[in-house]
């Protein structure tokens, strides 16, 4: 495990609120390693969860970013946003998988049946901390979930080896408590935040990533 607390401890609080409304974009890790920070999210199969990530460059283009849109009724609420020609006929949401059983440990998932029976998601009170970077003189919006009061959850980037033996980083929502030291001291993690980030192109399946850009 690494730490990269530097980066995380330059940013200074301003706010925590519901999700941006009205919002089109992507998630990207801030800070992590050298391999996924400053790196959107994309979604792929090499591991046996819908659960966006960041891989190795060179990228492969039929990886889709995973991209969300938040509309102005429901600021709480992380919808997919489809980029291939044929989407599900139900809205999908992205959401807090503790279907994995680890304690105080959440993976970020996309699924379209969040309330499906013997699955445990969390989905319905997502929140922005909006943050200042003085040294760069901009605002940030990280990612959070629920009423964190004592600021103990964070989210941190686990190595996985899917099928193919492909590495990848996911994210996961976490609190360190006696109940869960054992699982973390055994991954390979580093501590990361989430941004949610604006698109600045529309959805196009064919072009890499899913969407347009120039």
């Amino acid at each position: 495990m690494r730490s990269t607390t530097t980066l995380l401890t330059a940013l200074t609080a301003l706010a925590v609120s519901p999700a941006l409304a009205d919002f089109d974009g992507f998630f990207r890790f801030i800070g992590g390693n050298s391999v996924i920070s400053g790196q959107r999210l994309r979604l792929n199969n090499s591991i046996p969860w819908i659960s966006p990530g960041v891989s190795h460059a060179p990228y492969n283009p039929a990886d889709h970013y995973s991209r969300i849109y938040i509309n102005d009724t429901t600021p709480s609420l992380l919808y997919v946003v489809p980029t291939n020609p044929h989407p599900p006929p139900v809205p999908g949401y992205y959401a807090l998988s503790g279907t994995e059983g680890v304690p105080d440990a959440y993976r970020l998932v996309q699924t379209y049946r969040p309330d499906e029976e013997g699955t445990v998601n969390l989905y319905k009170d997502w929140k922005v901390k909006k943050v200042c970077n003085k040294a760069k003189n901009e605002t940030r919006a990280l990612l959070r979930y629920g009423n964190d009061l004592y600021g103990e959850w964070r989210w941190i980037a686990v190595r996985e080896i899917g099928y193919i033996g492909a590495e990848r980083w996911v994210p996961w929502w976490v609190k360190h408590s006696d109940a869960n030291v054992g699982n973390l001291m055994a991954w390979d993690y580093d501590i990361a935040d989430l941004e949610l980030v604006e698109a600045e192109g529309p959805v196009n399946s064919n072009a890499p990533g899913g969407v347009e850009e120039n």
